[in-house]
C-alpha cells in the first residue's frame, strides 16, 4: 500500500502544479473582470452566469463517456481492447459534441431571452456551446492521460493551453474591446489548439474499431452517470441561477468572486487528488490492501484540504482587496469560509463513494444527485429571501454535506471500508474554529493581523497532536518529508522524483 500511496501522491503533486496554473491565470484575469472600465459589475454577473450554464451544458455533452473510459480502460477482462475502448468514446464524444453545435446554435437568441431577458448574449451563447462541445472532446484525451498515469504529459499539454488562453484573453477584452464575447473566443481558440497539440497522442491510441457489445454495457454504466453529471452540475449552479432570478446581477457577482477564490481549492486539491487515486482506485479493487489505501486516501486528503481552507478563509480579506479592482466586489469575504467547507463535504463524497463505481451502482449516485439538486433548490428558495448570499451559501454547505453522507451510506452498503471518521470530525471542528477565527483580527493593523493568522495557520498540525491524530508511522513519514524537502540542494533531484511510474509511460502508447 505504501508504493501505491507515493504514487498517487507524486501524480496528485503533479496534477496539483497543473492546476495551479489554472487557477493562477484565474486570478490574472480577476483584475481585468473586476476593473469597471472593461466589465462592468453586471457583466460579471452575466459573465457568472455563462460560466455555469457551460457547466450544465458540458454534463451533457461528455455523456458520462470519460467516466466509462475510466472504468473500462483497466477492466481485467478488456485490457486487450485499451485502444479500441479509447477509440469508441472519442468517436462517440465526437459525434455526440457535434450534434449539440446543431441542435443548440440556432436556439441560441431564445436562450438568451430565456435567461437574461435580451438576445444581447446571443452571440457569447453561441461560443459558449462551441467552446464546451471542444472541451467535451478534450476532456476524453485528458481522462487517457489521467488511466495511464501520464500526469506531466497532462498537466505540460493544459498548462500550454492555459497561457495560450490568457494571453488571447487579454488581448481580445484589453486591445480589441470585445468584452464577454472575447472570453469565451479565446477558449474556443484555446480548446482548439489543445485538440491539435495532442492529436498524435490520441491516434496512437486508437484502434479502428467498434464492439457494439461493450460499447453498449458501457453505455449502461455511463447513462446513470450522464444522469449525475447533468444533476449534479445543475446543483452546482443553483445558487447562482437562484440569486440572478431572486436578487440583483450585482449580488450574483459578489458571490461568484467568493465562489472563485472557495473553488481553488476544489481544483487544485479536491480535483488534483481525484486525478491520482481514481485509476488507482479501479487498478487496486480487488488487491489485500484495498480498503486501508482507500481509507488513508479519504483521512490525509481531508488533512490536506483543512490546511487549505484554513489557509484561504484566513487571507481571503486581503486578497480580495489586492485582486479586485472595485471596492463592491470587497464584501465577498464573508461568504469565503462558508463556500470553503462546503468543499470539504466535495472532498468527502468523492473519497468515500468507491463502493458504488467498484460495485457499478452508478444508478444509485443518480438518484442521490436527483434529490441533492431538488434539496438545493428548496433551500435557496427558503433561504435567499431571507438571508441573500449568505442563504445561497448555507444551501450550498448544507447539501453538500447530504449529498455525502447519502454517497457514503450506500457505498459502505455496496463495500465496507474502515474510514477513520473520528479523526475526520477532529479535523472538521478544529479547523472549522480557525478559519473563522480570522473575522475576530481583520479590524487590527495590516502587520499584526497577517501575523496573528499565519500563526493559526501554522497551529492547526500542533493542535491535531494534543488530540493524538497521527500514528507513529506517520509522524515518522512527516519528519522524513520535510527532511527531503528541507534539503535545497536536492531541490531539482526531489522535483524529478515527481514523475509518473516510468512502467506506466514506457506502456502508456
Amino acid at each position: 500500500m505504501l508504493n501505491s500511496i507515493k504514487q498517487s501522491t507524486k501524480d496528485s503533486i503533479v496534477y496539483g502544479l497543473g492546476n495551479i496554473a489554472v487557477k493562477l491565470v484565474g486570478f490574472i484575469l480577476i483584475p481585468l473582470y473586476t476593473n469597471p472600465k472593461i466589465i462592468s459589475i453586471d457583466d460579471f454577473g452575466v459573465m457568472a452566469i455563462l460560466d455555469i450554464s457551460g457547466l450544465i451544458l458540458i454534463s451533457l455533452m461528455a455523456s458520462a463517456l470519460p467516466q466509462s473510459l475510466m472504468r473500462w480502460y483497466w477492466d481485467p477482462d478488456h485490457k486487450k481492447d485499451q485502444k479500441e475502448i479509447f477509440f469508441m468514446a472519442l468517436l462517440s464524444q465526437i459525434l455526440v459534441s457535434l450534434l449539440f453545435v446543431i441542435l443548440l446554435f440556432p436556439f441560441a437568441g431564445q436562450i438568451s431571452t430565456l435567461i437574461f431577458g435580451s438576445e444581447k448574449w446571443s452571440y457569447a451563447l453561441r461560443l459558449v456551446i462551441l467552446s464546451n462541445a471542444l472541451q467535451s472532446i478534450n476532456n476524453i484525451i485528458n481522462y487517457l492521460m489521467r488511466v495511464q498515469s501520464r500526469s506531466i504529459l497532462y498537466s505540460s499539454a493544459n498548462l500550454i493551453k492555459l497561457v495560450f488562453v490568457l494571453l488571447l484573453t487579454i488581448i481580445l477584452i484589453v486591445f480589441r474591446k470585445m468584452g464577454i464575447p472575447g472570453i469565451y473566443l479565446a477558449q474556443v481558440v484555446g480548446n482548439m489548439v489543445f485538440i491539435l497539440c495532442l492529436s498524435v497522442y490520441a491516434v496512437r491510441n486508437c484502434v479502428p474499431s467498434v464492439n457494439l457489445k461493450l460499447l453498449r454495457a458501457m453505455a449502461n454504466y455511463g447513462f446513470p452517470l450522464l444522469l449525475a453529471n447533468f444533476a449534479g452540475a445543475s446543483f452546482s449552479a443553483i445558487d447562482r441561477f437562484s440569486l440572478n432570478s431572486l436578487t440583483l446581477l450585482k449580488f450574483v457577482a459578489i458571490y461568484s468572486l467568493a465562489f472563485k477564490i472557495s473553488s481553488v481549492l476544489k481544483l487544485v486539491i479536491v480535483d488534483s487528488i481525484k486525478m491520482a487515486v481514481t485509476p488507482m482506485v479501479i487498478k487496486k479493487m480487488d488487491a489485500p490492501d484495498s480498503n486501508r489505501f482507500y481509507s488513508k486516501t479519504n483521512l490525509y486528503s481531508s488533512l490536506v484540504l483543512m490546511m487549505g481552507i484554513i489557509a484561504v478563509s484566513l487571507f481571503s480579506f486581503e486578497a480580495i482587496k489586492v485582486i479586485t479592482k472595485s471596492t463592491q466586489f470587497w464584501g465577498a469575504y464573508i461568504l469565503v469560509p462558508l463556500l470553503c467547507l462546503s468543499v470539504f463535504f466535495v472532498n468527502m463524497r468523492e473519497t468515500t463513494v468507491w463502493g458504488l463505481i467498484i460495485r457499478k451502482k452508478t444508478w444509485i449516485m443518480g438518484l442521490i444527485v436527483i434529490f441533492s439538486t431538488i434539496l438545493n433548490i428548496f433551500l435557496n428558495i427558503l433561504l435567499i429571501p431571507k438571508f441573500n448570499m449568505m442563504g445561497a451559501a448555507f444551501a450550498t454547505i448544507f447539501t453538500n454535506l447530504i449529498y455525502w453522507y447519502a454517497c457514503f451510506y450506500f457505498a459502505q452498503k455496496a463495500l465496507r471500508v474502515p474510514y477513520e471518521l473520528n479523526k475526520i470530525l477532529i479535523i472538521l471542528i478544529v479547523g472549522t474554529l480557525l478559519s473563522f477565527s480570522g473575522f475576530l483580527l481583520n479590524d487590527l493593523q495590516v502587520v499584526p493581523r497577517l501575523i496573528l493568522k499565519l500563526l493559526l495557520l501554522i497551529s492547526f498540525p500542533f493542535i491535531l497532536n494534543l488530540f493524538r491524530f497521527y500514528e507513529q508511522a506517520e509522524l515518522k513519514a512527516i519528519k522524513g518529508f520535510a527532511s527531503k524537502w528541507s534539503n535545497l540542494r536536492n531541490f531539482r533531484e526531489n522535483l524529478k522524483s515527481l514523475g509518473g511510474d516510468p512502467e506506466s509511460s514506457n506502456n502508456s502508447l
